[in-house]
């Protein structure tokens, strides 16, 4: 999949925020496996491997205290900093969560959850277009 430009600079907007984060909590590793098990859902989805989905699925953070708190946070935002979550999730995410199985929005929301709270801790330096 190519991402594009857009994704480069989100990226960089997001490294030092992630980074500063990540200091002995492995922040950073935490955000990549998840998006790897989004990555093996997907590609499981794309061939029609149940088993494998299952897989994957099972192996996303799901025991992450710190983001099962923020869930409810992220789900009840509004405004500038829900803005901010959506548009650096969507610039790394660019495949839609398929309608067929709820468990593909689940991880997809999980994410914006984990962004949430990174988000939270050290804002996210995104100007965002209208």
């Amino acid at each position: 999949r190519n991402c594009g430009p857009i994704s480069l600079h989100v990226a960089a907007a997001l490294a030092p925020c992630i980074s500063a984060m990540s200091e002995g909590k492995g922040a950073v590793a935490r955000l990549v496996s998840d998006l790897k098990m989004l990555a093996a859902f997907e590609a499981a989805s794309d061939w029609g491997e149940g088993k494998a989905m299952d897989r994957a699925f099972s192996a996303v953070s799901w025991d992450d205290t710190k983001v099962q708190a923020a869930l409810p946070e992220y789900l009840a935002a509004r405004g500038a900093d829900r803005a901010k979550v959506d548009y650096a999730f969507a610039s790394m995410v660019s495949r839609p969560p398929r309608e067929e199985d709820h468990r593909h929005e689940m991880i997809h929301t999980w994410l914006k959850a984990r962004l949430w709270l990174y988000n939270k801790a050290h804002p996210f330096e995104i100007a965002l277009q209208r």
